[in-house]
């Protein structure tokens, strides 16, 4: 049993979507709907070099990121994209699937099959529920990723990236 729960670990950590948003940056579903900020943005350029920040606008020819240093990137500079939206709250997967094997031992003989089966079924629902938040330019495109930009109708007249404020990380 023991060697069973190891490898449904390390296939847990294996098949789980990657974050690169820092600590405490990306909220819980429910706060986020109420949030006025934008989401996690990571864009990998054409020159090799990477940015990354809070997805603050994005238009026909152009992202702006709110990060550690803020910029504004030309759309066509970009090779890939990868918002992550929200927190994926794999843990309440990982702790059902934790809850549902210690739960066997109820089952008596049958454990043997069922334990198992809620270790598989778990570890696929976490890697599944991992990749939810995420969207990916391409296959998106840049106009379908306005909704989770802090300012969703495009950069405003008359605000620069110096003016804004990163969001305060939860704690």
């Amino acid at each position: 049993m023991r060697a069973s729960a190891v490898v449904a670990l390390g296939l847990m950590l294996c098949g789980c979507a990657g974050n690169t948003a820092p600590p405490g940056f990306l909220d819980p579903p429910v706060v986020a709907q109420a949030s006025g900020y934008g989401g996690w943005m990571q864009l990998k350029l054409a020159n090799g070099t990477r940015a990354d920040g809070e997805l603050i606008a994005v238009s026909a020819d152009s992202v702006w990121l709110l990060g550690a240093t803020p910029v504004a990137v030309p759309v066509t500079a970009v090779k890939e994209g990868k918002l992550t939206t929200v927190d994926a709250e794999v843990g309440k997967v990982a702790g059902a699937t934790g809850l549902g094997v210690l739960s066997t031992a109820s089952n008596g003989l049958l454990l043997i099959f069922t334990a198992p089966l809620w270790i598989i079924v778990g570890t696929a629902a976490g890697s599944s529920q991992s990749y939810t938040p995420q969207r990916r330019v391409p296959p998106l495109g840049w106009a379908e990723l306005n909704a989770f930009a802090r300012f969703p109708q495009g950069m405003p007249s008359g605000v620069s990236l110096a003016q804004l404020r990163p969001k305060p990380r939860r704690r």
